[in-house]
């Protein structure tokens, strides 16, 4: 399976684990979501991010404890917030996690949500004024690779400077690839060609992105860049009761982004509903350009998700 055109990841619930529990949060089950997704022979798995606005285990030591009980799986972010970090530090832990994992990390980016209020406060309290977190990405992007690729870095821009500074370790990988989580808007997907190693939206229709990965591609190239791999990152639940699977959506976008979701909007997120459903609509985003399918299960039971869609949903998917 790990030679197919199209991969799979699995999202790991580091937030769930808080919202669905009281007390310590368990990480077992993470652990063990992530070890059955290799030994289903699915492609990656991710997790996701936050400091204060929507709290979870934090992404990169978790990502370590994953490595070391798997292989092969290679292990992501979806999606990382770069700017609520020192990018010089930054540059070192994910270093450390490619070490410690044989080379296996991905890193995708973003720069968060436009709203609620929890995200500003986030973004404030730890010394990044909101309306330009962006720039301060474009920043830690560029710092971290030259960061990982050279020696003795200086390094003066807007946000950050760093005079003469070498990492003592690099990254297994030449540069660990960072896939840029955006909008469809001209200046998020523009962000995309020009500093991304990938396009990883998690609302939109196979249409839109099918369309924006064009310009993606067409821009990257003018700039004489490889726009790397396209993505998208799917929020799902399978089950035969298509309204049942519908309101468990809901629900759960709401707990996890405080935003109401309703009527056709959640479904730009993905599928919720009986197999066929979601074998139509994921074989849609890889006629449309999509190389890779990371899946947000909505459901509590998240290793029967995993079990259930393997069995229904994996062998209907255009995945050679």
């Amino acid at each position: 399976m790990a030679d197919r055109k199209v991969k799979l990841g699995v999202l790991l619930p580091t937030r769930g684990v808080l919202l669905w529990n009281e007390g310590v949060p368990e990480v077992g089950p993470i652990i063990d979501l992530a070890v059955r997704a290799e030994e289903l022979g699915y492609d990656s798995v991710f997790v996701g991010d936050s400091v204060l606005a929507k709290p979870r285990l934090e992404a990169l030591s978790v990502l370590s404890a994953v490595a070391v009980r798997t292989e092969r799986v290679k292990l992501g972010t979806a999606v990382f917030l770069p700017c609520l970090r020192d990018p010089v530090f930054l540059a070192y832990q994910v270093a450390t996690l490619d070490v410690i994992s044989g080379g296996r990390v991905i890193l995708g980016v973003g720069i968060g949500p436009p709203k609620p209020q929890e995200c500003v406060h986030e973004f404030e309290t730890l010394g990044v004024p909101f309306r330009k977190r962006m720039f301060y990405m474009q920043e830690h992007m560029t710092l971290m690779r030259r960061l990982w690729t050279e020696e003795n870095v200086t390094f003066e821009g807007r946000y950050y400077r760093v005079e003469n500074v070498t990492l003592a370790h690099k990254p297994i990988q030449k540069t660990v690839p960072m896939w840029v989580a955006s909008a469809t808007v001209d200046t998020a997907w523009q962000r995309v060609a020009r500093f991304g190693d990938g396009w990883f939206p998690n609302r939109v229709t196979p249409e839109e992105f099918r369309d924006t990965w064009g310009k993606i591609v067409s821009l990257a190239d003018e700039n004489g860049r490889d726009p790397g791999t396209p993505a998208w990152y799917m929020t799902t639940c399978i089950d035969d009761d298509k309204e049942s699977a519908m309101k468990n959506g809901e629900a759960f976008l709401l707990d996890y982004y405080y935003t109401p979701f309703w009527g056709d909007s959640i479904e730009k997120w993905g599928t919720y509903g009986p197999a066929g459903d979601l074998i139509e609509r994921i074989n849609a985003f890889i006629d449309a350009g999509a190389e890779h399918v990371s899946l947000r299960f909505t459901h509590r039971d998240q290793m029967g998700q995993l079990e259930r869609f393997t069995e229904e949903v994996l062998p209907h998917l255009n995945l050679e």
